[in-house]
């Protein structure tokens, strides 16, 4: 049971902090009310994946609004808990350019009701899927590894909660990736950075393929 997990927990020295992942329908004052009376920090995960209900509702499928999600941070700010927001980049029927903007649009929107920590998680192609359906009919691709560095620099500048990131299949077809040559480089970056939140990891970043990234951004809206 809850109680047997948290007591468990509560009574390992070695142990500082209990991550456990809901959605805002579960955080309740009651179920908050309870887990706060061990002595371990709590810290809550919820999959946003966007600000925009429209996105999440559409290309997601969530099944719950982003006033929803505010109201799950005020009952754990409440209690004392600590948030964590999962963001998803580049959801189905968003071009590159527009998952980026996303987000980084999200994470301000995230950080601006007070979360502790942002984790970023870019798409991936899972079997039986309907994105699996659309990578396979050549209608989606997963994000470029140069989006997620993108949008981990511009939001460091926005967002002072610390942001994570780290990329599931990186550098494969079915997961976020660059060319050959630096997809290794840029996902071992991105990891550092999460790391250390020091940018500087992510600033030294370059390849010839990023070209063809920023023609990408530019000429996708066109035909998009």
């Amino acid at each position: 049971t809850r109680e047997e997990i948290l007591a468990a927990v509560d009574s390992a020295g070695s142990i500082e902090r209990l991550q456990v992942e809901s959605r805002p329908e579960f955080v309740t004052e009651s179920a908050l009310k309870h887990s706060t009376k061990f002595s371990k920090e709590l810290e809550v995960g919820i999959g946003l994946e966007t600000a925009s209900d429209k996105i999440r509702e559409v290309s997601i499928n969530k099944g719950f609004t982003f006033e929803d999600f505010k109201i799950a941070v005020e009952r754990c700010k409440k209690y004392g808990v600590k948030i964590k927001a999962y963001l998803l980049i580049k959801p189905p029927f968003l071009s590159e350019k527009l998952a980026i903007e996303d987000a980084i649009a999200s994470a301000e929107e995230a950080a601006r009701l007070g979360v502790d920590r942002i984790s970023f998680n870019p798409m991936n192609v899972q079997r039986f899927t309907l994105v699996e359906r659309l990578f396979l009919n050549k209608e989606y691709s997963p994000p470029w590894l140069w989006s997620v560095v993108e949008i981990l620099k511009r939001v460091r500048e926005t967002v002072d909660v610390p942001v994570i990131c780290k990329p599931t299949a990186a550098g494969k077809a079915r997961g976020a990736s660059n060319c050959r040559q630096c997809s290794d480089d840029v996902a071992r970056a991105i990891e550092m950075f999460s790391a250390t939140q020091q940018v500087s990891y992510l600033n030294s970043l370059d390849c010839s393929c990023k070209e063809e990234w920023r023609l990408k951004l530019m000429y996708e809206e066109v035909t998009f």
